[in-house]
């Protein structure tokens, strides 16, 4: 019994744990999942959600007043945002991806998510960007997960 419930963790046959949050620290259902979202305690991936804010997030091409957006504009944004993004992980230890999610998916949408080479630097960043997150929470809308 015990093999198979650890040969179905985390995928689409286990009806205990998520296995979208399992792979990918997010779910579409949020806090209505039937499933359970086990958070690890330690890990060296962090979750930034919703830290990515495009330009036409509410419609694709348009910006906030109705003009549209050059596409050398829309890169040139990302570019700047994946530079600083990176810089300010880097302080906390070597960064091994850097993944940034461009999808309107309401349960990923802007979601970064961080790989450091050591758990314990991830631990550090997360605790840091936990407490500078919270005083800029209103602006930004983010939070940050430890994830698998």
């Amino acid at each position: 019994m015990a093999e198979h419930l650890a040969s179905i963790f985390g995928t689409e046959k286990d009806r205990v744990n998520c296995p979208f949050y399992f792979k990918i620290g997010a779910c579409r259902h949020g806090d209505r999942c039937s499933r359970l979202h086990n958070r690890p305690t330690v890990s060296p991936t962090i979750v930034l959600a919703n830290m990515y804010q495009r330009p036409d997030m509410i419609t694709p091409g348009v910006d906030a007043q109705g003009q549209p957006i050059d596409p050398e504009k829309m890169q040139e944004h990302f570019e700047d945002f994946y530079e600083d993004i990176y810089e300010e992980l880097s302080k906390f230890g070597e960064v091994e991806t850097l993944n940034v999610c461009d999808n309107l998916a309401d349960h990923m949408i802007g979601n970064v998510y961080v790989q450091f080479r050591e758990e314990e630097q991830a631990v550090a960043a997360h605790n840091a960007l936990q407490g500078s997150l919270r005083r800029t929470a209103a602006t930004v809308g983010a939070t940050v997960i430890l994830c698998m």
